[in-house]
């Protein structure tokens, strides 16, 4: 297939897979309990964007300079453009047939996330992370179609677009012409908790400590700074709990049971007040830590989440602003 590929029969490539893509195929490739799926490649991007002739269109909205006033009216000049745009039917097809196979695998009734993943992401330059979107709990091929383009056209949101000037103001120059979007579509994990897990202390940039945030509940709250979550320092030279402080958590973000989203809904108090971690899952977390940090020989920020008392690393990539203490 030209536009979709496996990710367990893929090879990393960012240029073709983006950088969490390409950074998810080497975690399978290594053997990391990671959820099944399938990834559109920016070659579909490309295509997207030559049969619709979006191309001309958007060099001449992102070819000059623009600043921080420019932003919300260039982000929705670009998306009125996509939405108006339709995904080649071939595109569409590869997807189908690569949708089919893999629910035949894992099963109809299963439910997807639906991730971005730019050609410049999460590499040790540039982070990019939390910049373009990420869909939970998409139940239908029809919407997977939807948050596939929804996916490309967050390559433009206001929030991108602010990042890029960001980086240009440190020197970090990024051409808007030169990017590309590929999109991963992967079994959703309903997990009981989930969170962040950093291999060095990003508070203080200690080497010798990792840091986790969990919370109840899917991770997005996390990823989003939508909820304070629980916090837990670990040395790093041996399994060793350093400090424990229990977030608020509040909110819980859960799969909506009546459609292709998620729900918020209030945390019960008895578990506001729980650690949503226990001594066994902390262990488990403690060694993806060390293993993944290993595998990639750097350290690592990593997105997690438990179901059923299994831990699924959902994606991980470099910490990008470290001054790591000797």
């Amino acid at each position: 297939m030209n536009f979709v590929d496996f990710l367990d029969n893929a090879k990393p490539n960012p240029s073709l897979f983006g950088g969490k893509g390409s950074n998810l195929i080497n975690l399978i490739n290594f053997g990391v309990n990671t959820p099944p799926g399938i990834i559109v490649n920016t070659n579909s991007y490309r295509q997207f964007l030559k049969t619709s002739h979006l191309n001309e269109k958007l060099l001449q909205i992102i070819s000059t300079d623009y600043t921080p006033n420019d932003i919300m009216d260039i982000s929705t000049r670009i998306k009125e453009l996509f939405l108006r745009a339709q995904i080649p039917q071939g595109i569409v097809d590869e997807i189908k047939s690569a949708y089919i196979n893999l629910i035949k695998k894992i099963g109809k009734k299963t439910s997807f996330s639906v991730r971005s993943s730019a050609n410049i992401e999460d590499s040790k330059s540039f982070s990019f992370a939390g910049q373009a979107e990420s869909y939970l709990n998409i139940k239908t091929f029809k919407d997977i179609v939807i948050y596939v383009k929804n996916c490309w056209i967050s390559l433009y949101s206001p929030q991108a677009l602010l990042y890029f000037l960001q980086m240009k103001k440190r020197n970090e120059e990024i051409s808007l012409i030169d990017l590309e979007m590929a999109v991963i579509i992967q079994k959703m994990i309903n997990s009981q908790t989930s969170g962040v897990l950093f291999t060095v202390n990003v508070l203080n940039n200690e080497k010798n400590e990792m840091l986790i945030n969990s919370t109840w509940g899917l991770g997005e709250l996390i990823t989003n700074n939508l909820v304070i979550p629980d916090m837990i320092i670990l040395d790093k030279k041996q399994f060793r709990l350093i400090k424990i402080i229990i977030g608020k958590k509040e909110k819980m973000s859960v799969p909506n049971p009546e459609g292709s989203s998620t729900i918020l809904l209030d945390t019960k108090p008895e578990l506001k007040e729980k650690l949503s971690l226990n001594n066994d899952q902390l262990f488990q977390l403690y060694n993806l830590g060390l293993n993944l940090e290993t595998i990639f020989n750097y350290p690592q920020d990593i997105e997690w989440a438990i179901e059923n008392d299994i831990l699924y690393p959902l994606q991980s990539r470099p910490i990008t602003t470290l001054r790591l203490i000797e």
